[in-house]
Order: structure tokens, then C-alpha cells, then sequence
């Protein structure tokens, strides 16, 4: 039988990593007994290592263009993007924490500091999860098409769809805690300046699938922003 939630150690140390991803993407963490009293009894390593592994599959994914493409860096492109996806969300979750913490300070939710921090690791699992799941069909499509905006779209549109659901985790586990609509108005308003950091920060660590033509590089020099990034693919991709 699975520990109950009031069980004060972590839930899911004695569970497979199977099961405790399971677990996660159907939700069985959030109890509103335990978010009401400001509890979240979550093995934060093991969502840690979770978010890594799943940050890893989808960045093998996203170096396949690369592959494809006969490039004779394409398993460099790999390793690196295997890297930087999980580095990527480690560094938007830097950056964009303290500014969760104090939201969630001013409306006095009950949600302690390590409580919250599980709570927005648990949503980043399930971020991570929507997106690895959705590796698959984006090596699909890497092996069937050669066009690069199309891809790099591509990619943008399955990190957006994975944060909407990773920011519906994070509603549903402060709504035992939030009082009335102004509290969950904050959280909205907190999950665009994610959503907004974590692009940027993505622009920051490109490339990720490696322009067909350009030799490899870990890193490229920063210029413009990612919304001229995301204009400049859709121009390019209409103007073939």
C-alpha cells in the first residue's frame, strides 16, 4: 500500500522511479488535507533526478535534426542538448523562485518555503514528462522533414503545451491554500514571468536542434530576443 500523505517521511522513497512518475503525471501527490495545512511530503532528489532524466530524453530528441542531417557533430549536438534542457529549467527556477516565494508570502498562504519548492519541482516533472513524451514525434518529424523553422516551432509549441500543463499542477496544488481570486491571480501573473524567463533563458543556452550548415557550438553569441527569435523562424518558415 502507498504511504499516506500524512506520513511524515517522503512519500515515494520506497516507490520504482516508475511509479513515482506515475504518480506525479496523474496527480496522486496533491492531497488538499495536506496543501490546506501547508504540507507536501515529496522526495524533493527523487524529483530532481526525474526532471533530469525526462530533461535528458527530450534533449536527445531535439539533437536528432542534427543526426539526420549526416552533420559529423550530430553526436555532439546530442550530448549538448542533453545537457541544457535539464540545465534550462534548473536556471528558470533560479531565477524565478524568489519572486514565487515572496507572491505566495504576501497573500499568507500556508505553503512553507521547502513545501513550495516541491510543488514547483512536481510541476516542472510534469512539464518535463508532456515533453519527453512528445520526443518521439518530434524525431518523427525530424527524420521526414529537413526544414529547420519548422522544427524549431515545433519545439517551442511542445514547451508551451508542457508549461500549460505544468502551470495547471502548480494551480490546482495552491488552490487549498489561496484565498479567493486575487491569490490565484498572482499565481497566473508568476506563470507568464516563468513562461517568460524560461524562453528567454532557452534563447540564451541555443542552440539546441543546431542549424543545418553551422558548425557545432555549445553556445551562440547572444543577440536580439527570443520573440525576434520565434518572428524570424515563422518569417522564414513562410517564406519558403
Amino acid at each position: 500500500m502507498l504511504p499516506a500523505m500524512s506520513d511524515p517521511r517522503p512519500s515515494g522513497l520506497g516507490e520504482s522511479w516508475f511509479s513515482s512518475l506515475d504518480r506525479a503525471l496523474r496527480g496522486s501527490y496533491l492531497d488538499d488535507a495536506d496543501l490546506a495545512a501547508g504540507r507536501l511530503a515529496l522526495p524533493v532528489r527523487r524529483l530532481v533526478v526525474l526532471g533530469a532524466v525526462l530533461g535528458a530524453i527530450y534533449g536527445a530528441c531535439l539533437g536528432m535534426p542534427r543526426v539526420f542531417s549526416g552533420a559529423g557533430d550530430g553526436g555532439q549536438q546530442v550530448v549538448a542538448s542533453m545537457v541544457k534542457v535539464p540545465l534550462l529549467f534548473a536556471l528558470t527556477l533560479l531565477v524565478t523562485f524568489p519572486s514565487l516565494y515572496v507572491f505566495i508570502a504576501l497573500q499568507r498562504l500556508s505553503l512553507s518555503c521547502g513545501a513550495l519548492l516541491r510543488v514547483v519541482l512536481l510541476a516542472i516533472v510534469v512539464h518535463l514528462g508532456v515533453v519527453a513524451s512528445l520526443g518521439p514525434v518530434f524525431v518523427f518529424f525530424a527524420a521526414s522533414t529537413p526544414s529547420y523553422p519548422f522544427l524549431l516551432l515545433l519545439n517551442v509549441a511542445f514547451f508551451a503545451l508542457g508549461g500549460m500543463i505544468g502551470m495547471m499542477v502548480l494551480r490546482r496544488a495552491t488552490r487549498s491554500t489561496a484565498q479567493g481570486e486575487p491569490s490565484r491571480r498572482l499565481i497566473g501573473i508568476w506563470g507568464m514571468v516563468y513562461a517568460i524567463v524560461g524562453a528567454q533563458m532557452g534563447w540564451l543556452l541555443r542552440p539546441f536542434l543546431g542549424r543545418p550548415g553551422v558548425p557545432f557550438a555549445w553556445l551562440r553569441p547572444t543577440e536580439d530576443n527570443v520573440l525576434l527569435g520565434i518572428l524570424g523562424a515563422i518569417g522564414e518558415l513562410l517564406g519558403r
